[in-house]
């Protein structure tokens, strides 16, 4: 799978098909063709199978929760809402409708109700561990750190001390100023499990802000001896590096080198393509996003022939720089270079006026990208407005540190970088 076109699989639709042609009252295999067509991208049929389903009595949260999933994606928020919330009236628990709930409200421009969902099932079901870790992820995405505090002390109230939790408590309590509070949990945590590698780099993120950049380099170090491919270590010893004046930095970033700037072809119709996938009002809550609107879902798996188009030209493009790229095993981003890339992630953001994205970096990725499809005026005439910007450390760090690089936005320019690299705009 490499992440271009449609996930789904004719032979399991024409599996599935068989199967009605033999029983067509049975409803589970309704909702399970409704589900493949998601993924072939058929939308509306997807839709009427999932609606088969339902009017045949199978009105199980899960067929509810997939109704809302592909409601959302023909932009019937209204209608996607009352099945998220139909799902988590019979079942509070399900992680899966809470989790999209929380994500559609934001880009409705509720970003206010995004957590009710949590609040609410965390009082009926309170003694299921997996709704309070989604309800973490929820608020630490929507940066409520003052719910994310309350939520992980009475987790660990619950459920007795744990590291996850404990890390959840330290980025709120750091995002709150209390950040020696913080490092003591940390260090506490750590003692007690100290090959816990998401501990090691909270604490590298609290040192940090401490103003400690040899005690951070040393916690990301440990983070990275743990977890080599969670790109969060790798970013903040760059930052640590970077405040100590150590040119280990200059070696792990290399913005001359690894900030890469391609020309891509644009196919006919992209723009129509990607502008018909923006339907929400608002960004994301819990992405880098401010002002402005992202596409549901993975755009490349889409099965509009442009956008099939535009994601071959781009892994085309891809592929040939690596190949040029030198081969270093001793280093994080170039060890992981197999000349070959698949898409695990893809998307359409579109800017509204005086929208930009804060600097972030990816921890679950090795290479990034932007690509250019159109730009306003005030950007395409060069000035700098709308520039992307290298080595700005997150914002949350509290330090004040110029861009390492800046590259100016062009249409057709495709920019690839390793996913530790801070960015934004």
């Amino acid at each position: 799978m490499n992440g271009i076109g449609p996930a789904g699989s004719a032979a399991t639709l024409a599996a599935l098909d068989a199967q009605l042609a033999r029983n067509p009252g049975d409803r589970a295999v309704w909702h399970n063709r409704g589900v493949e067509l998601r993924r072939l991208d058929r939308l509306p049929e997807a839709l009427a199978a999932l609606d088969r389903a339902w009017g045949g009595g199978l009105r199980a949260p899960e067929t509810a929760t997939m109704r809302g999933h592909v409601l959302a994606d023909l932009g019937r928020f209204d209608e996607a809402e009352r099945a998220y919330r139909r799902a988590i009236a019979a079942q509070p628990n399900l992680i899966e409708a809470q989790v999209a709930l929380a994500t559609l409200l934001p880009q409705l421009g509720r970003a206010g109700e995004a957590l009710d969902g949590y609040r609410q099932a965390l009082a009926l079901v309170p003694e299921t561990g997996a709704l309070w870790v989604a309800a973490l992820e929820a608020a630490k995405g929507h940066n409520d750190m003052v719910q994310l505090l309350a939520w992980a002390e009475a987790a660990e109230a619950r459920f007795g001390a744990d590291t996850m939790v404990t890390i959840f408590a330290a980025r709120a309590l750091s995002a709150l100023g209390r950040d020696d509070e913080a490092y003591s949990r940390l260090d506490k945590a750590l003692d007690a499990e100290p090959d816990y590698a998401p501990a090691h780099a909270t604490m590298a993120h609290v040192l940090i802000r401490l103003g400690e950049p040899a005690q951070a380099a040393q916690a990301a170090m440990a983070a990275n001896r743990l977890a080599p491919d969670d790109q969060s270590g790798w970013a903040l010893l760059g930052t640590a590096w970077r405040l100590m004046g150590d040119p280990r930095e200059e070696w792990l970033c290399r913005y001359d080198e690894f900030v890469m700037e391609l020309a891509v072809e644009l196919p006919a119709g992209i723009e129509v393509a990607l502008a018909a996938r923006h339907l929400g009002s608002a960004h994301p809550a819990d992405q880098s996003l401010r002002g402005g609107t992202q596409t549901r879902g993975q755009l490349f798996e889409s099965a509009d022939p442009a956008i099939l188009a535009l994601a071959h030209h781009v892994k085309g493009a891809i592929e040939t720089r690596l190949a040029s790229l030198r081969s270093d095993v001793g280093h994080p981003f170039l060890a992981r270079n197999t000349g070959q890339v698949a898409f695990s992630a893809s998307w359409s953001v579109r800017l509204a006026s005086e929208g930009f994205h804060i600097s972030h970096m990816h921890p679950a990725g090795w290479l990034s990208s932007a690509l250019y499809v159109r730009l306003p005026d005030e950007v395409r005439d060069g000035t700098g407005a709308g520039a992307l910007a290298f080595g700005v450390p997150d914002a949350a760090l509290g330090l004040d540190l110029p861009p390492r690089r800046v590259v100016q936005p062009r249409e057709g320019l495709l920019v690839l970088f390793p996913s530790y690299l801070w960015h934004g705009t």
